[in-house]
């Protein structure tokens, strides 16, 4: 009985509608990949991950642990295969974010009739439903991403507020200690914003609480990195990613301009995450200071081919990796411009998995969702590059336009609720939901963009449920507004 008072019945009923979409995609032919275990970047060696995860993630300095320490530690309780154990892992993500989208969308305002279609338009598009199907994280900071937001509605009636803070404080310290794009500065905007809002409900005491979760975990984290590896932060492979977004555009020409005239190291020359043997001969001597397997073997088992970036002699190459993508910045800042304008256009690249899918389920959906994406077919180019880093592309795409419209509204309608807050000196419990989604949206658009080259469409992937609920939820309002005021004209008449 108290399981059930506390489960939401329309979030329910919208999480299995999405469960019954899930199993159909499934049982029509689409598999569960594993093949991300054996080259993920972002993971430690699966072998040696899924049997020794306590320490392995000990000794993570690339990312942060978070989702290393649940797929490893999972893999080494379960009885069952690793496919069973990360596919029923990833459909409960999936069910997370189905029922969280209609909670979010009916603490927007909406009925229990709308928020569900909503959810399951929000959830059911295979952008996001793909994610269900291969154990990488965006799912799962999706679902982290809407439990905050419904947690912070939650403190509109919650008495008293204390234990709802502090919650929106876990969930918010969950997506940075999982995801390295969601930088400790978004939690601590999210908290203040909150915190403000409800500053009259609020006392010091609870919010000294709610920034002490992060501040010992995170902070911990990076204290732990700097003492082990001399590198105080959360992803140890910010330089090399920050190169990987910006050498590749420059022409090659002025790239050995500047490496000639010593401005860039050889590292610049090599390119971005390639095999440690590749930068071996232009780095000084290195012996791992560990021992654990994780820090002192340059590739991986499960594939000879996939570099190891957590091997610990990798860390001088991303800090000098990281001071050559700075000296091109400064020294060429049209083709760091560049590079930004390319990632920002990829931002709304749909990706063709669903497309080519077994299931005639999800092809069907794919259909259906690029009607009403208004996809439009363009060209993903690197012509004019100097080193670019996915070859000589020209690679036909489609891009979204309605996903486009739908991320640019739902920060419009967070402009629109801060300006309201300015104005009454105060905000309404969706007026904060509202800003928050488009905070969260353009931090995510803007950070993705800033430094990364590529994986924009991933990175959208994280914010499609709440911007979609939020505008449909908006625009469905807006609808039945204008639909009451018509019939009380007619009324009236």
């Amino acid at each position: 009985m108290l399981i059930a008072r506390h489960v939401d019945r329309p979030s329910a009923i919208a999480a299995a509608a999405w469960l019954v979409i899930y199993l159909l995609v499934a049982v029509t032919g689409q598999n569960f990949d594993t093949s991300y275990l054996g080259f993920g970047w972002q993971l430690i060696p699966w072998d040696i991950l899924s049997s020794d995860p306590i320490r392995s993630v000990w000794y993570l300095h690339v990312q942060p642990p978070g989702w290393n320490l649940l797929l490893g530690g999972l893999a080494k309780i379960s009885p069952f295969t690793d496919a069973i154990t990360l596919q029923v892992l990833m459909a409960m993500f999936g069910l997370a974010v189905a029922y969280l989208a209609c909670r979010l969308a009916r603490r927007l305002g909406l009925s229990s009739r709308a928020a569900i279609v909503i959810a399951l338009v929000a959830t059911a598009h295979p952008e996001v439903l793909k994610g269900a199907f291969e154990p990488n994280y965006e799912l799962a900071v999706a679902a982290l991403l809407l439990a905050a937001l419904v947690a912070v509605a939650r403190l509109a009636d919650e008495r008293p507020v204390r234990r709802a803070f502090v919650w929106v404080s876990v969930l918010l310290t969950s997506l940075v200690m999982t995801r390295s794009l969601y930088h400790p500065l978004f939690l601590v905007v999210v908290l203040l914003v909150v915190a403000l809002a409800h500053r009259t409900r609020i006392d010091r005491r609870t919010v000294a609480a709610a920034f002490a979760i992060p501040l010992v975990l995170v902070g911990g984290w990076m204290l732990k990195n700097e003492v082990l590896f001399g590198t105080p932060t959360l992803s140890s492979w910010f330089g090399m990613n920050l190169q990987r977004a910006v050498i590749p555009v420059l022409p090659l020409d002025q790239l050995e301009e500047m490496h000639d005239d010593g401005e860039v190291s050889d590292i610049a020359m090599i390119g971005p995450f390639g095999n440690y043997g590749l930068y071996e001969p232009v780095m000084e001597p290195c012996t791992p200071k560990h021992s654990h397997r994780s820090l002192v073997e340059p590739m991986r088992t499960t594939d000879p081919y996939s570099p190891n970036f957590n091997y610990e002699c990798f860390l001088p190459v991303f800090e000098r990796a990281g001071s050559d993508a700075w000296a091109v910045i400064k020294a060429h800042p049209g083709a760091w411009w560049k590079g930004r304008m390319w990632s920002l256009r990829t931002t709304v690249a749909v990706s063709n998995m669903p497309s080519e899918s077994d299931s005639w389920v999800m092809r069907g959906l794919d259909d259906i969702y690029s009607v009403a994406r208004i996809d439009y077919s363009g060209v993903l180019s690197t012509e004019g590059w100097g080193t670019p880093i996915y070859g000589r592309l020209e690679a036909p795409t489609d891009f979204a336009l309605t996903l486009v419209v739908v991320h640019g509204l739902s920060v419009l309608l967070g402009v629109d609720a801060a300006i309201q807050w300015i104005r009454r000196r105060s905000i309404t419990p969706v007026e904060l939901l509202r800003l928050l989604v488009a905070f969260a949206v353009t931090f995510t658009v803007v950070v993705g963009a800033v430094a990364e080259l590529g994986e924009q469409a991933r990175f959208r992937t994280v914010t499609d449920p709440v911007a979609v609920v939020a505008v449909l939820g908006w625009a469905w309002q807006s609808v039945t507004r204008w639909r009451a005021q018509r019939h009380a004209s007619a009324v009236g008449r």
